[in-house]
């Protein structure tokens, strides 16, 4: 017993000593600047050789696609209703829980929804799934081909792609302009992935010219997302590099800050109007949250407004359901800095 306790007050001094450091890392965040001679972030595995070569099928011939879903035709108002079609990411399925709450979500809201189920081909070894990602996207563009066919109308066609999935979203829409000269009227990347794509070139992902209006989530932009604009729209959530987590004042690890992104959308759909960003002048400003002096705002979820395009610093909460309204637009309450001023607003310590 007197093994535990020493145990447990020596968690419990660890992570106070940690929170402070933190926290006065960050309150010291409105004076820092990048410094050119500690050089810039590169990012996560920012080049992957060999990730464009073509991928060969040993199935080719039972790998084409049908001409034909009557099945769709039954279960789908395709002519009449907007359709959204998801594309997970790296180790995601269709089956897992946020998949379906998304596709709840839509459905909620007189949607056609198709969600492509990628799992078996994006859980080899992380380039092998990237160099799939063209292949995946081809194939599901010529399903969406298929379907113009069968009365899908690309004016009511939306993507939407977490991580991975935005690049195939973006390879299947340049598919199908490819084959019909039309786009899908909407892509939504959500932290579209960052490692084996820094160093490629914007034909091989997502871009703003692969639908009429293309909005981004930015949450992890230095570890598995992208820091580079890639949308008509692109919201960096507070900062777009870390999130906050469920604990005051600690951000997300790296893979908790870039799945967020997922769990921000779900809720921008959910909750219309909530998420309330702020222009920037660059990507920088928005990285440390020096936007608050523009007067432009815009939403994220489906009520953004594209004839606003441009760079948005867009706060949220540490908690569940994140969104944080207009009072989000008050520079005294972004996220981190607030935190940490209240934190160091006492000045006796009892140690």
């Amino acid at each position: 017993m007197q093994i535990s306790m020493a145990v447990q007050n020596a968690v419990v001094f660890f992570n106070a000593i940690v929170v402070l450091l933190f926290a006065f890392s960050l309150g010291n965040v409105e004076d820092y600047s990048p410094k050119p001679e500690i050089g810039y972030p590169a990012g996560l595995i920012p080049n992957c050789p060999g990730v464009l070569k073509k991928c060969y099928n040993k199935l080719e011939e039972d790998a084409n696609v049908p001409n034909y879903y009557p099945q769709i035709e039954e279960l789908l108002d395709l002519k009449n209703k907007k359709t959204v079609l998801y594309c997970g990411g790296f180790l995601d399925s269709a089956s897992f829980p946020f998949s379906r709450a998304l596709g709840t979500a839509y459905c909620k809201r007189g949607y056609n929804v198709i969600m492509v189920e990628l799992f078996q081909f994006l859980t080899y070894i992380y380039p092998k799934s990237v160099r799939l990602t063209k292949v995946l996207g081809d194939k599901i563009g010529e399903l969406l081909t298929k379907l113009t066919e069968q009365g899908l109308k690309t004016e009511n066609l939306e993507i939407v792609g977490i991580s991975l999935g935005a690049h195939i979203g973006g390879y299947a829409a340049k598919y199908l302009y490819a084959a019909t000269g039309k786009k899908p009227s909407r892509i939504t990347g959500l932290d579209p992935a960052g490692p084996c794509y820094r160093s490629l070139p914007p034909s091989s992902k997502l871009q703003a010219s692969d639908a009429d209006r293309v909005d981004i989530v930015h949450t992890n932009i230095d570890g598995f997302g992208l820091a580079e604009k890639l949308g008509h729209v692109d919201f960096y959530v507070n900062g777009g590099e870390y999130q906050p987590s469920d604990i005051p004042a600690i951000p997300c690890l790296v893979l908790c800050s870039h799945l967020r992104s997922g769990l921000y959308w779900w809720q921008a759909i959910e909750h219309p109007k909530k998420f309330i960003g702020i222009k920037c002048d660059s990507i920088q400003d928005a990285r440390f949250a020096k936007c608050f002096n523009n007067s432009e705002t815009n939403y994220l979820g489906l009520e953004t407004k594209f004839n606003r395009p441009g760079i948005y610093y867009l706060p949220t909460f540490n908690e569940f359901p994140y969104y944080r309204g207009k009072e989000g637009l008050k520079q005294e309450n972004e996220i981190y800095t607030s935190v940490s001023r209240l934190i160091n607003s006492v000045n006796l310590f009892e140690v």
